[in-house]
Formats: structure tokens, sequence, C-alpha cells
């Protein structure tokens, strides 16, 4: 019986995993204990190592957003600074890392109390072999041979269907995530997630949002409504 328990709940995982697509999850999370309750107002939203300006956006866009409904005053940065400023080759890279100064104190004069960044950290991709399944299927003759035994209606009420298992590969992408604070350029938070099978920027974006963001509001960094 635990046998049989243990496969089902195999092919559940596998086919719930299937369905889903893209599921991003928390690994875990890190607040300076100075700034608990901290309650910032606005916050910049910073997405690093992006190839192009759209996938930045889409990605700031989709946490900001989220932070937002949760009451604070949430900005993308693709807003603010244009890419050129900092990145002119497009190569997702910072050119002149002292240019972090000059944007901090950018910010500051426009009342930013802290600013989020995160990127890709690390892609894994790894193979997991997909059950097949087995179902049963009511017979063409399912309803009759009850008065020829029960044996004979038991023959012929179902019939088997089976599916078979295969391989598939799932990508796993870790991104981590920093607050730091504008006024003392402290870093007052941190995060890691991992997304399993990341589809399209646009899945992956909300998905990543819709785990993060939480976080952040939980540990009273930001304001909430």
């Amino acid at each position: 019986m635990n046998r049989i328990v243990s496969a089902l709940f195999v092919v559940f995982c596998a086919m719930f995993l299937t369905a889903c697509g893209t599921y991003t999850s928390l690994i875990g999370t890190w607040t300076k204990p100075d700034y608990i309750n901290k309650r910032y107002k606005k916050v910049l939203v910073f997405a690093t190592g992006t190839k192009t300006l759209v996938n930045q956006s889409v990605v700031e866009r989709a946490v900001a957003t989220r932070l937002a409904a949760g009451g604070t005053m949430a900005v993308p940065a693709s807003d603010v600074f244009p890419r050129s400023t900092y990145d002119a080759n497009g190569d997702g890279k910072i050119d002149d890392p002292s240019i972090a100064g000059k944007l901090a104190a950018k910010l500051k004069e426009q009342g930013y109390d802290a600013v989020l960044v995160f990127g890709l950290k690390d892609l894994k991709e790894q193979e997991r072999y997909v059950p097949g399944t087995v179902t049963y299927t009511p017979s063409p003759n399912y309803g009759y041979g009850y008065n020829n035994g029960w044996s004979n209606y038991w023959a012929n009420s179902y019939q088997t269907v089976e599916t078979p298992g295969y391989y598939t590969t799932d990508v796993e992408a870790y991104v981590e995530a920093n607050m730091f604070d504008i006024a003392s350029g402290e870093l007052v938070w941190s995060g890691q997630t991992e997304t399993l099978n990341p589809v399209a920027i646009s899945d992956a974006s909300e998905s990543f949002a819709n785990v993060i963001a939480p976080a952040i509001m939980k540990s009273g960094l930001v304001l909430v409504k």
C-alpha cells in the first residue's frame, strides 16, 4: 500500500511541475537587525545582468508592481536611469563601478529610501525521469455479463491504457536580491530564490516577483498598507 501511495505521489509531483511550468521558491533570507520594521516608503528596483532594456524593464516592473500593491512606492530603475549611463555597450555589466556613487547621490536627492538590486547568480540544468501512467477505462462490454459470474464480469469490465515514461530536462535559475539603505549605504536585506523552468521572461518575472516581494514586505523593511 505504501508503495502505491509513494508511486502516486511521484506521478502527481511530476505532472504538477510539468503543467505549471515556471515555479519559484524562496531559499533563504537575511535582515539586518537594526533595520527591522524600517518601513521604507520609496524604493528603486534595479535588475542587473540583463542583456536588453526590454528584459530589464519587464523584470523590474513585475517586482515594483508587486511591492506597490502592498503599499510601497516602488519604481523600476529603467524608468529613472537611461541604460546608456552605466552600460553603454549593452553587455549587461556596469562599465565604470565608480558611477554607483553618483547614482546613489541622485537617488538620495529624489527622496529614495532604499534600492533593491537583484540578478542571476547561477543557472543549472538537471535531467529527471517522468514516470509513465496507467489508467483504466471501461471496456465496450461494461454493463453486460452480470449473469455469467463475477470472473467473466471482472475480466470484461476494464481495459488498461498505458503512457510510457520519458526523460526531461529541468532548468534551475538562482537569483540573489539585495536591498541597500540609501542614506547609510548598508546592506539591510538579502534573499535567494530558485526558479524552476523559466519558460519566458514575463512568466519568470511574475513568478519571481510573487515570491520576493512578499518576503521583503514580511521583513518589515517596506511600508505595507
